[in-house]
């Protein structure tokens, strides 16, 4: 799969991982190239929801505002694994 990417990228590239293709995929390698398993992709959601709370006045700066704030913050919400402490 490293020919996918340009020569260019290879070289700083040290792992690839093939996960399902469920619209979680990012989340999925993430979670696969922590050593959590692909399967604890909920896990981070959670924590970048968390992120998200830990720094929100600088994420709404950078995202233009608390309408796009919070848009970006409900896209990381996974039914049954909503409950994050901020």
């Amino acid at each position: 799969m490293l020919d996918q990417f340009l020569p260019f990228f290879q070289g700083f590239i040290r792992d690839v991982v093939d996960v399902k293709a469920d619209g979680n995929c990012g989340y999925r390698s993430i979670a696969a190239l922590s050593c959590m398993g692909e399967d604890s992709w909920p896990l981070v959601c959670n924590e970048l929801i968390k992120e998200l709370g830990r720094w929100s006045h600088e994420y709404m700066n950078l995202f233009g505002g608390i309408k796009r704030f919070e848009q970006l913050k409900l896209s990381l919400l996974v039914d049954g694994f909503s409950k994050v402490c901020f």
